[in-house]
């Protein structure tokens, strides 16, 4: 049967447009290791990730160890054997964010990643010690899926676990800002400032939503929560601002 090379390429675009599609929708679950790591994704993944059972030395699994995966064992514990998945799903989530991929695609790269989140956080114990920002970036994620009610279980959690891990705060309180429910994340980030005063990201926050709220005092007519809301993005794109760097 004649096929035109047009035809071919149309149904090549189609099945793989479909195939996105269904791996959007899939179920969360970890999904695999992404494969073909460049040196640049590897280079902004955890300096772990090279060690762990997925990247690591050959033959390097939890009953014959490398030199490298003892040390880290000796920090994080039985749970180190997971962390491969953690490391996939930073590789998918840079994926996910580079300058023109598909919705489509992004999605499936975003739920891949949280899949491999979450498959850490039931595979490990509440007191692991990177709990609280495993917990923190599901919440990310699940922002960037719009799913704010998911992502506000997991940065509850993440604080919950470690009650100064600031990002588990500001995240929050960004997404707070960006809404317009400035009373809920003024409270969040006084609570935050108590247990991580040196935050500099939530010292920022801070000031931002102090400034909003005497603008809107200054204002005639009722300062409600509904006014609150006025100028947010502007506010809130200036605290994003703050936060580019990780640092307290």
């Amino acid at each position: 049967m004649f096929c035109s090379s047009k035809f071919k390429q149309d149904l090549l675009r189609i099945s793989v447009g479909s195939l996105a599609a269904v791996l959007a929708l899939m179920p969360m679950a970890a999904a695999g290791r992404p494969g073909n790591e460049t040196a640049a994704e590897m280079a902004l993944a955890p300096s772990y990730c090279p060690d762990t059972m997925s990247y690591g030395k050959p033959g390097s699994v939890p009953d014959n160890p490398s030199p490298e995966a003892k040390r880290w064992v000796a920090v994080m514990g039985k749970s180190f054997w997971a962390m491969h998945h953690y490391c996939w799903g930073e590789i998918n989530r840079q994926r996910a964010m580079r300058r023109g991929v598909s919705p489509v695609i992004r999605q499936g790269l975003l739920e891949s990643a949280l899949g491999d989140y979450a498959y850490v956080v039931n595979y490990a114990p509440d007191d692991f010690v990177l709990a609280p920002e495993i917990r923190t970036r599901m919440g990310e994620v699940q922002l960037l899926l719009a799913r704010p009610r998911d992502a506000e279980k997991s940065f509850a959690k993440a604080r919950a676990l470690k009650r100064d891990y600031w990002p588990a705060y500001s995240h929050w309180v960004e997404y707070l800002m960006k809404v317009g429910r400035n009373a809920e994340a003024r409270k969040l980030v006084g609570e935050g400032l108590k247990y991580a005063p040196r935050s500099r990201v939530l010292r920022e926050q801070n000031r931002v939503l102090s400034k909003r709220r005497q603008a809107i005092a200054a204002q005639p007519g009722d300062s409600d929560a509904s006014s609150e809301s006025e100028g947010a993005s502007t506010e809130s794109a200036e605290a994003s601002a703050s936060m580019a760097s990780p640092k307290q």
